[in-house]
């Protein structure tokens, strides 16, 4: 057998060779397809190897192991392993697809049937370096390979092409820059003989010996490495091909194909451009819509609008996996006309059902609330409330899906417990979507992914496209005007009449007060009718909706496990957030919170798993419009907390320390949050508002000064002293 150079022309390769390719952009997805010919029934050899380094666990690796052909790859949570039926040795060159998308991978030998493996662990990503050995190892030690990958020998035989890929919807290349030329190699020879002397191209196909590589010319009507396949409608090589528009999906049907078209495009072959206000989905279409995973774990609570046009479908559905065995789950669904919604913890599946039909006329948008807090479930149908009476031990939902909205992107992976029927996608229109308080953009560019969401009226015109109570007008199919009510004006009636020519100064917000009059809401530093008085004061007053951000300097050196905050507080009303530490951005996060309830000093803290109830002092009362001195020191898992000097609590939260610091993120909150977030929705509950009254004196970690709100806080309507 003649030698020839690596990158030189020749129908394989054969030995030991090494090839070179970015793994960057082989972490998410990998697929590859090799044709290739043994000269040897060799037991044990490696001939496809990406791996991370020596001190690495990442690998992915194809090889021969007694007759089999052998796919493993490791993520660095655990090796998974794929493995061929026997290789027929009557068929001369073999054809191996294989490859990997995050924990999920596949392997196909030949006209063997298709095999999925998963790797175990959380772990999705493939870290390797960018080199990608074919046939062999450049110093081919197996000990030098990472545990799972070692074979005992290199390849013998001839391969023919390889070809890769690391996107599910990109096109596979030639390995090497420029295209099959590798890096370098080692003993790699030149096949001799023309390797379509043992290729059977079958239904009338033509081999054809390229140089580089064998392929099966095939007849019209036929694809596949020997033409063994039919050529789909949905396939390019058909004749005609499918007309659906860049981007869109051809699915084949019994007879014909249809589109499904990427949100944002419609018609028949998703030609056409469609701005979506309030989504219509449709059951025949198996419409969808997703958003990105939300923390629901402690509470799910789920407002919306919707009008049927039938009696069945899906939502919102999110589980912890997208497959037949889904974990926990929530979904929120019609079933024969009612409403149901259905939720597993673990410990079984809820079902609570609304008391009546809903209208299937498209004559009525109806209003549901449903949810679950802890184990506890609600059902609520315009106005009509169902509770659930059911107790348990699970109290957090695990989900960790996408949030799908209207259907789910394939049905059969959704939880058999999560219907009561056959699930399918919901027909009708929806619109104004909430979960836990925060509304979600049903639009084409509010959602990450969906499927055939076509408009519900057609128009430009949606629920919520005119504000405070304007009244949209379609003009044509593109475009709208908004008739505004006699107080507001501007394109979308979003400008207070009175505030059109405002003098608020200095980023402040100019609030209408009557039709000719405003006030303006002053950031922190700033006072005065306009905003225009700098503000230099010791002492901050909060009005209910005031609130104050501010940023630790010196978070990056805090000892988390040792916390302490002081403070003196002037109450001027009995509830209200006084003190959040903590990014108040979602619902698990950690925190330590001090306020008032019924005019009683509340505490709050989560170190994770929320694991410590709030304490309420209910003998202990801020009351009658005097300073008060507040101290907490948190020392791991034990609660020290001081009022005007004297001990009022020195508690363990968790003996078993299961979590022991607070990882605040250097954020903390004074009096409230931002104007537009809501303190019940925000604190799930553990307050019901903002602090009316003043603090003074605040400081952390023990620091010897105070902190300077004015330098590395930002907030709005803080006022100076005492009301």
């Amino acid at each position: 057998m003649p030698w020839a150079p690596p990158g030189g022309a020749g129908g394989g390769v054969w030995g030991e060779g090494r090839l070179g390719v970015s793994a960057e952009s082989a972490a998410p997805a990998t697929q590859s397809r090799i044709k290739w010919k043994t000269t040897s029934t060799s037991t044990n050899s490696l001939y496809f190897h990406i791996f991370s380094g020596n001190d690495g666990d990442d690998f992915l690796v194809l090889g021969l192991r007694s007759g089999r052909v052998v796919h493993r790859f490791n993520l660095g949570s655990g090796i998974a392993t794929i493995v061929s039926d026997r290789l027929n040795y009557n068929i001369s060159i073999h054809t191996v697809t294989f490859g990997r998308s995050k924990r999920t991978g596949w392997l196909k030998v030949d006209e063997q049937q298709n095999r999925t493996g998963y790797s175990p662990g959380p772990l999705v990503g493939l870290n390797v370096f960018n080199q990608l050995f074919v046939g062999g190892y450049n110093e081919f030690t197996p000990e030098l390979l990472p545990l799972g990958s070692r074979f005992r020998q290199g390849f013998q035989g001839c391969i023919f092409s390889i070809q890769f890929r690391t996107r599910k919807d990109g096109k596979f290349q030639a390995l090497g820059q420029p295209a099959g030329y590798p890096a370098f190699g080692r003993s790699v020879g030149q096949c001799g003989v023309t390797p379509c002397v043992h290729v059977r191209c079958m239904n009338g196909g033509t081999c054809v010996d390229s140089g580089s590589s064998v392929y099966c010319q095939c007849l019209s009507g036929w694809k596949g490495a020997l033409c063994t396949e039919t050529v789909s409608v949905c396939d390019p090589e058909h004749s005609p091909p499918p007309l659906c528009s860049h981007g869109s999906t051809c699915i084949p049907l019994p007879n014909g194909y249809t589109c499904q078209c990427p949100l944002g495009t419609a018609g028949l072959h998703c030609e056409k451009a469609v701005t979506i206000t309030d989504p219509f989905f449709s059951t025949n279409q198996s419409s969808w819509m997703s958003f990105p995973p939300m923390s629901i774990r402690h509470r799910t609570v789920v407002e919306l609008q919707f009008q049927p046009l039938s009696p069945d479908g899906i939502l919102v559905y999110s589980a912890q996996h997208l497959g037949a065995r889904a974990g926990d789950f929530f979904c929120l669904s019609l079933t024969s006309g009612f409403v149901q919604l259905r939720y597993n913890l673990g410990g079984g599946t809820h079902v609570l059902r609304s008391t009546r039909t809903v209208d299937l006329h498209g004559r009525t948008w109806h209003v549901v609330k449903a949810g679950r807090t802890g184990h506890q479930g609600f059902l609520s149908l315009d106005n009509e409330e169902v509770r659930e009476n059911r107790t348990e031990r699970m109290t957090t939902l695990d989900v960790a899906t996408d949030i799908f909205v209207g259907g789910v992107s394939t049905l059969s992976f959704v939880s058999p417990e999560a219907t009561e029927r056959e699930p399918m996608s919901f027909t009708g229109g929806l619109r104004e979507l909430k979960i836990n308080g925060r509304e979600l953009e049903l639009t084409e560019t509010g959602a990450i992914g969906g499927t055939n969401i076509g408009d519900w009226d057609g128009t430009a015109c949606g629920y919520k496209v005119c504000h405070n109570g304007g009244q949209c007008r379609a003009i044509g199919a593109d475009s709208f005007i908004c008739i505004c009510p006699s107080l507001w004006t501007g394109s979308l009636c979003n400008q207070s009449v009175s505030c059109v020519n405002n003098n608020c100064r200095h980023g402040s917000i100019c609030a209408p007060f009557t039709v000719t009059s405003y006030s303006c809401i002053c950031p922190l530093g700033w006072g005065g009718t306009h905003c225009d008085t700098k503000v230099s004061t010791d002492s901050f007053r909060f009005i209910g909706n005031s609130h104050i951000k501010y940023r630790d300097q010196r978070f990056n050196t805090r000892n988390l496990k040792y916390t302490q905050i002081s403070f003196s507080v002037y109450a001027s009303s009995s509830d209200g957030l006084i003190v959040w530490m903590g990014m108040a951005e979602h619902e698990d996060e950690d925190y330590l919170a001090v306020g008032l309830e019924e005019g009683n000093l509340k505490i709050a803290v989560n170190l994770g798993e929320r694991l410590v109830l709030p304490i309420t002092f209910k003998n202990l009362s801020l009351c009658c419009r005097k300073w008060h001195d507040v101290s907490l020191n948190l020392n791991r898992t034990v609660i020290q907390v001081f009022l005007n000097n004297k001990e009022i609590l020195f508690e363990d939260s968790d003996p078993f320390e299961r979590y022991v610091a607070l990882n605040f993120g250097g954020v903390a909150y004074f009096g409230g949050f931002e104007i537009y977030r809501n303190v019940s929705v925000v604190t799930s509950g553990i307050f019901s508002k903002g602090f009316e009254g003043s603090i003074r004196n605040v400081f952390l970690f023990g620091d010897g000064n105070p902190v300077l709100f004015l330098k590395n806080g930002e907030g709005f309507n803080v006022f100076e002293g005492t009301d």
